[in-house]
């Protein structure tokens, strides 16, 4: 989706999905440690994760900071293509600290760099929907100390775990949401969860960038997954404004729990360039997860 606005040609990857795919590999990391019978923590796994993605952007973090050894993921191509990655997360990643909700960083910024690598969460199988919470929670607060920065990444992970694994439909999966928003304390998330097609267009804020890629779920959803997904490219490429990547990311994430990747179009599958890496990256989720 973030490809949409780009070459009709060919769909690159842009900084959401680089970050997506680096979340199910620190994900995946801290599966094969349990696997081995060694306790991990997934928020430290997955900080870690962070920081190989910004060393391959070319962001040099201080010796302080840990120098994690290189997975395959680090070695494809698709993750050096640099595009325009989140201030504040490079920042974040940068300072060498790994911030948490007890030790806030980038505190000021509401924006979305945490919700767009925060939809795999809601991947993972055999676990209660309260633990995906707090893992999205904890992983957004790694970059963003703003809790209007990490309810959204929560209630995105939350939305996409119901869809998968309760296999709601996407009006009761966007109600659920709703609440989940409010009983987190984000009234005005939640406003615009039960009225999305209110979400006001161009907010660059986290809560208007879920609100804005719900309604545009809503407004092109068929029963025909491979319909669904065309007029999703068809109007995410027509997304304007500071965060109309990160909506066209944040979109596809929720299409994608609900019609399954199998659903894309296959002439949208052959020109996205590194697929076969998304496939390789998923596979080795599903094993680590034993499913």
């Amino acid at each position: 989706m973030e490809a949409a606005a780009g070459s009709p040609e060919e769909f690159h990857f842009g900084d959401a999905a680089h970050l997506a795919l680096y979340t199910v590999d620190g994900l995946t990391e801290a599966l094969e440690w349990a696997n081995d019978g060694v306790a991990a923590d997934e928020a430290a796994c997955l900080w870690l994760a962070y920081l190989r993605w910004l060393r391959i952007q070319g962001e040099a973090p201080p010796s302080s900071a840990p120098s994690p050894p290189a997975r395959w993921l680090d070695r494809q191509d698709v993750p050096h293509r640099r595009s325009q990655p989140d201030t504040a997360t490079v920042r974040a990643l940068a300072s060498g600290e790994m911030g948490s909700r007890q030790r806030p960083l980038e505190r000021d910024d509401d924006g979305p760099g945490a919700l767009q690598r925060s939809a795999p969460f809601g991947l993972v199988a055999n676990v209660p929907p309260e633990w995906i919470e707090k893992l999205a929670l904890d992983a957004a607060a790694i970059t963003h100390g703003n809790p209007l920065a990490q309810i959204p990444a929560a209630v995105l992970a939350r939305l996409i775990h119901g869809i998968t694994f309760k296999e709601q439909s996407l009006e009761d999966g966007i109600s659920a949401a709703a609440q989940h928003a409010a009983a987190l304390g984000s009234t005005d998330l939640s406003a615009l969860l039960q009225s999305p097609d209110t979400a006001q267009q161009e907010r660059a804020d986290a809560a208007g960038v879920l609100g804005e890629a719900v309604g545009l779920v809503l407004s092109t959803a068929n029963d025909d997954g491979a319909a669904s997904f065309r007029a999703l490219l068809t109007a995410g490429g027509k997304l304007e404004g500071p965060a109309a990547s990160v909506v066209g990311s944040v979109a596809g994430s929720i299409a994608g729990a609900l019609h399954g990747d199998h659903s894309l179009p296959p002439d949208a599958r052959q020109r996205l360039a590194g697929a076969d890496i998304v496939e390789e990256v998923a596979a080795g989720f599903a094993s680590a997860m034993g499913v």
